[in-house]
């Protein structure tokens, strides 16, 4: 971000350092990895120079609605799509597309009929929730902590003609309303990971308390991490904790059946467990894409928003804006590498209150 480094493929580079893991594991690469960057802590001055300056400015800066919807499809997904296979002509499929695929595999997944409600938890920009009343004409209330998120939700409802079968709240969800007799469907895409450590089997107890008691369905993609990953208990930010996701949380795939095992108290029971991590390397490059071709008309954004809070004189240096478009740029690439090495992976989750044989769509019973 400081230009103290130029590489020009970071997905590489950061593929470099997990195909090295063992050797990074040892004690001389555990002191390199956590000792130093401790000891960098302590003895880095902690007055605002330049340096420090920039990062606390980058880490803590508020993006905006029109800043994803330069690198993210129409649809405003921002979660891993989910892709054709390569002999089904995948490499030609938009992101778009791929991204209408996802949402419909959760609504299929969530078996929603009609009369449904329908709580969708971090539902970002509305479009599962639109896509589930088009295609079911059930209800869906839909919960999001972000205002500028909130605000453009509704007018994408308003302007889908919706209103009357969509709400939107600014809720957390330990305090989102219940309706009587509970949801029927509990949806949740990606939201998982800014639960955090501690809070997951609550998370799940709040699930489970808001579910309807009989025929309830919960259906989750959440991001996981590998055991190796997970075990190894972290004694130092990284770079998504820093600049990105502050307070996010991977959990293992054991630790994630666990939480909604302990949290539901064992009254919901794993139906269906898919695995889509490595749909999100073409997604992740997508964006990464997207964000370069529109990168002036993001600069220009940028600039303006950060009018008078720059140098002495109220200018944005380059330094500033070539830091935050290398954040974006290193935030991708640190992902798909990831991604496309296994040790992060993405999950889709089903579970219910009790098998419903009945329900098995075309299976001779």
């Amino acid at each position: 971000m400081l230009r103290e480094l130029e590489c020009e493929d970071p997905v590489k580079l950061l593929f470099f350092l997990v195909a090295n893991w063992t050797p990074l594991s040892n004690p001389v690469g555990a002191f390199i990895l956590q000792v130093l960057p401790k000891l960098q802590r302590l003895l880095l001055n902690p007055s605002n120079t330049e340096t420090n300056a920039l990062h606390n400015a980058q880490s803590h800066y508020d993006t905006s609605n029109s800043l994803f919807a330069s690198f993210l499809s129409p649809d405003m997904m921002y979660s891993c799509a989910l892709w054709k296979s390569t002999a089904e002509g995948g490499e030609e499929e938009s992101l778009g597309e791929a991204q209408i695929r996802k949402v419909h595999n959760i609504l299929d997944k969530a078996r929603i009929k009609k009369e449904h409600h329908v709580l969708d938890i971090g539902g970002g920009w509305a479009f599962l929730a639109i896509e589930a009343v088009k295609r079911t004409g059930c209800r869906v209330t839909a919960t999001t902590l972000s205002i500028e998120q909130k605000a453009l939700g509704e007018q994408r409802v308003k302007d889908a003609g919706l209103e009357d079968k969509i709400e939107i709240l600014l809720a957390d969800y330990r305090k989102t309303p219940m309706p009587e007799g509970g949801y029927d469907r509990i949806i949740s895409i990606e939201m998982l990971e800014h639960v955090g450590k501690q809070y997951m089997d609550g998370y799940f107890a709040a699930i489970n308390s808001m579910l309807n008691p009989t025929h309830g369905i919960m259906v989750i993609q959440g991001i996981t991490a590998i055991h190796q990953l997970h075990n190894n208990a972290k004694s130092v930010d990284n770079f998504l904790d820093r600049y990105i996701f502050p307070g996010g949380y991977l959990a293992s795939v054991a630790r994630l059946l666990n939480a909604i095992e302990v949290g539901s108290k064992g009254d919901l029971e794993i139906e269906c467990l898919q695995s889509i991590g490595p749909h999100y390397v073409r997604t992740l490059r997508s964006w990464r894409e997207n964000f370069l071709k529109n990168w002036p008309a993001i600069r220009e954004e940028f600039e303006e928003s950060r009018k008078g809070k720059g140098d002495a004189d109220g200018k944005v240096t380059e330094q500033e804006v070539e830091a935050w478009r290398r954040r974006w740029i290193y935030y991708f690439s640190y992902c798909e590498a990831a991604f496309r090495s296994g040790v992060i992976g993405d999950q889709v989750i089903v579970a219910r209150r009790r098998p419903a044989p009945e329900e098995a769509d075309g299976i001779p019973m």
